[in-house]
């Protein structure tokens, strides 16, 4: 059969052929994963899922070994700290890890070797890594990246804000979706977020104390009760040049990701 699949990277617009053509000839699947939730009111409930799927296909297409093939995105996700404002819609635990593990088995199945997560939330990287671990305790190879984390060393430095890192509806991600969107829709984000104050604490926190938790390697779940403003970070500092030079670093430490994932030696199975 010709190579016609490398035509493109989107897994959805290949007929059967094409993708057993592409999984012979060794292409890694990426499974973008999002969230459908509150993002204050200065950016849409899709931000998570379009900027998981977005930047994983513009890696994609920077990736020349291996040919990268990007599945439709799983939009909704694990989101039960959000549920208290309209808009968000959350799967349950068990849904979620289910829609996950029920993808990387039908990849096995057909004979694709490893799948790779591209994840957009922070919400699911808890019900990721437990999935992860338990299909490739099982033999199949499955394993997730956040699509920020890869370039992180190199965006931060260009991060206007007072935050030095990934919050929530954030100065980051304010920043990249201001890039990704239409003129029309990047006018609205940043007409709405011009105002608003930093917010650097994090949402668990009843007031302005002092947080005991992250100091000594602890966790509790975040939560945004009724009323919260929705947002952890700067989001005012953001601006689209700060967007796309955030977004070039994003995509081109993913898209040399790709290539390292897929040629690493990973374990899978335990006896």
């Amino acid at each position: 059969m010709s190579e016609e699949w490398r035509r493109t990277h989107e897994w959805g617009t290949l007929t059967r052929a094409e993708i057993a053509a592409a999984r012979d000839a060794g292409a890694l699947p990426v499974l973008p994963v999002g969230s459908v939730e509150q993002h204050a009111n200065h950016l849409p409930v899709d931000t998570d899922s379009v900027s998981a799927f977005r930047v994983a296909l513009a890696a994609a297409a920077r990736c020349a070994d291996p040919h990268v093939l990007v599945l439709p995105p799983l939009n909704f996700g694990f989101s039960p700290h959000h549920r208290a404002f309209a808009g968000t819609i959350t799967l349950s635990l068990e849904t979620f890890v289910g829609m996950v593990s029920d993808v990387a088995e039908s990849l096995h199945r057909t004979g694709f070797r490893r799948l790779l997560v591209v994840n957009g939330h922070g919400g699911n990287q808890g019900p990721l890594t437990a999935a992860c671990t338990a299909l490739v305790s099982r033999g199949l190879g499955v394993g997730f990246v956040n699509y920020f984390s890869p370039g992180q060393k190199e965006w931060q430095e260009k991060l206007p804000g007072g935050m030095r890192g990934v919050g929530h509806a954030c100065a980051y991600e304010t920043a990249v979706q201001l890039a990704l969107r239409t003129p029309a829709e990047a006018d609205r984000i940043a007409k709405r977020s011009k105002a608003l104050p930093p917010r650097l604490q994090p949402s668990y926190l009843e007031g302005n104390g002092a947080d005991p938790l992250q100091p000594a390697g602890a966790a509790w779940a975040a939560i945004f009760p009724a009323g919260d403003v929705g947002y952890i970070g700067d989001p005012a500092a953001a601006t689209a040049e700060a967007g796309a030079a955030l977004l070039e670093e994003t995509v081109a430490a993913l898209a040399r990701f790709y290539a390292d994932f897929n040629a690493a030696g990973l374990r899978v199975g335990a006896a």
